[in-house]
């Protein structure tokens, strides 16, 4: 009888050392994890706004300006331009570049000719989302590809002509 109550002991400290391993797993991993979705969702929503744009054509010399805006759209930023009076929406998401690389905001459109931009993001002197940009037919088979800078229109008064 000694023997089986010495056996249910064991057994139980075994359970119990198995436990006190899982929570200290939980609590060294779970602020890894938050901190990540805080980073993350941190960026979803810094990004969306109004911008200026400037921008040149990939493999040429012709510019162009124009104005934009980043809503958040579900799981997706839908950026919305218009530039010489045509306007354009397509959607993209922030990921990670490659791993440990920056976050990038990505957007792809195009059925016909696939096209892609990446955006780095970055901030302004007052704190605002400044985007920079290439983009161009998807897989980059341009010898320059095109630019496009994004610069928030909130911290500025209207212009009057």
């Amino acid at each position: 009888m000694a023997s089986a109550s010495k056996g249910m002991t064991s057994v139980s400290c075994c359970r119990r050392v198995r436990w006190l391993g899982f929570g200290l797993a939980f609590l060294l991993l779970a602020p890894a994890s938050r901190a990540a979705e805080v980073d993350e969702s941190a960026l979803w929503h810094f990004v969306p706004g109004k911008y200026w744009l400037v921008g040149r054509h990939p493999d040429s010399t012709q510019t162009y300006t124009g104005a934009a805006r980043i809503e958040l759209i579900g799981k997706q930023l839908r950026l919305t331009r218009e530039i010489g009076g045509q306007r354009s929406r397509i959607f993209g998401v922030i990921r990670r570049a490659d791993p440990g690389e920056a976050d990038i905001l990505a957007f792809s459109w195009g059925k016909r000719v696939p096209m892609e931009m990446i955006c780095l993001i970055g901030s302004d002197l007052d704190n605002y989302a400044r985007l920079t940009c290439h983009w161009g037919r998807a897989g980059n088979p341009h010898r320059q590809p095109g630019m496009e800078a994004y610069f928030a229109r909130e911290p500025w008064a209207p212009v009057n002509p």
